[in-house]
């Protein structure tokens, strides 16, 4: 006998996913999270730290955030089970981020994309007209 199915989950706004538009798409809620400012630029410093901690003040200094947007996606990234957060009960006080198992995976993604910025320019590329001619005076030429 088959287990019994589990309803979703609702989401933050507590509508549930089907009514998250496309059909209760994931990766819609996920690019809405991640695609606020400097939150995939926190993620792959974690990425790259290879597991390792990370303290408040060194996320500051490598990325260049204010304390207030830092801590505002910090606490975000925590809440969405991509972070732990470890605070030490010292003076000055100290706090450590942890990536978990979730940003461990977001290192394949990182990676496929510096692969695929390796292959791509993002700079524009100069459209080349396949229609018509360009006349001297219009191209400037004499």
């Amino acid at each position: 006998m088959p287990a019994p199915r589990r309803a979703p989950a609702p989401t933050r706004s507590g509508e549930a996913p089907s009514a998250r538009g496309s059909g209760g798409c994931h990766v819609a809620e996920l690019f809405s999270v991640l695609g606020r400012p400097r939150m995939l630029d926190i993620l792959h410093a974690f990425a790259e730290s290879g597991g390792a901690p990370i303290r408040f003040g060194q996320l500051q200094t490598r990325l260049g955030i204010s304390p207030k947007t830092l801590s505002d996606r910090l606490k975000t990234l925590v809440d969405m089970g991509f972070l732990a957060r470890q605070a030490f009960s010292e003076i000055p006080p100290r706090v450590e981020y942890h990536p978990t198992a979730k940003t461990a995976e977001l290192g394949e993604l990182f990676r496929a994309l510096e692969g695929w910025s390796t292959r791509n320019s993002l700079h524009p590329v100069p459209m080349v007209s396949t229609v018509g001619r360009v006349s001297a005076a219009a191209s400037g030429r004499s």
